[in-house]
């Protein structure tokens, strides 16, 4: 992250890019540089700014939306809600390491996903569900690239998961969405690269996004819901055994 925001924070070493835009936005609202009802640049500036992905940059303002730092309104953008986080709901990071507790994380995000299929499917225009196609699609293409493009590889799956939350039409499925999975990106990441120590990622996951595609395309909502069910199922159990290593999960 070289962009000119940086130097307002200190950074944590070893933190994740969305945990240090994070740090940085909060940093940047707590200390006043940007008050109360400020609106912030956009999400192409920002990005452009850290020198990150505009996913990166979602996923930071998504959890201080979390934290009641930040609001949005159509057509305003992000703003400045509170120079103070809320105390609610959080994942601390440590969470991640801890197997039982990943896997109630991992829980809920079933929860919220499998529902978010069967509501795309009831409401989805043609457009979100030429986009949850065309997410499906360019996650098949990430997987013949192979090791070098691993974490482009999580970030399409993230993007296919995102196109079916955005065609709910319900923007708190999104803004919760998104702020789980930049939670589990880091543990994802690290599942797919011992995965491919192991030989290589599971096909079946490929497979199983086209069919929840299928499934919303055709209006078949008990048919998304089931077919999203399975597939976290059995992608909750792929990650868990990547991560069951000598240097893996504990508790």
């Amino acid at each position: 992250m070289t962009g000119n925001l940086q130097a307002t924070a200190p950074l944590v070493d070893g933190a994740t890019l969305s945990d240090q835009v994070t740090e940085v936005l909060r940093h940047n609202v707590v200390n006043g540089i940007w008050g109360v009802g400020d609106v912030l640049p956009s999400e192409t500036t920002l990005a452009s700014d850290f020198d990150v992905s505009r996913t990166v940059i979602r996923e930071a303002v998504s959890r201080l939306k979390a934290e009641g730092m930040l609001s949005s309104r159509q057509g305003r953008g992000a703003f400045v809600a509170s120079d103070r986080p809320r105390q609610g709901f959080a994942i601390p990071e440590r969470d991640m390491e801890s197997q039982r507790k990943l896997e109630q994380i991992l829980e809920l995000r079933m929860g919220l996903e499998i529902e978010a299929a069967a509501i795309a499917a009831a409401r989805a225009t043609p457009e979100a569900c030429q986009e949850i196609q065309r997410a499906a699609a360019a996650y098949d293409q990430s997987n013949k690239i192979g090791g070098p493009a691993v974490a482009s590889g999580v970030s399409a799956d993230l993007a296919f998961h995102r196109a079916v939350c955005e065609a709910t039409g319900n923007s708190y499925y999104l803004s919760l969405f998104n702020y789980l999975v930049a939670s589990l990106r880091e543990t994802m990441l690290a599942g797919r690269l011992q995965a491919l120590k192991r030989g290589g990622e599971s096909r079946d996951a490929i497979q199983e996004h086209y069919d929840i595609a299928a499934s919303i395309a055709q209006g078949d909502a008990e048919r998304a819901r089931q077919r999203m069910r399975d597939h976290l199922q059995m992608s909750s159990g792929r990650l868990l055994a990547q991560l069951k290593t000598e240097d893996g999960l504990g508790e």
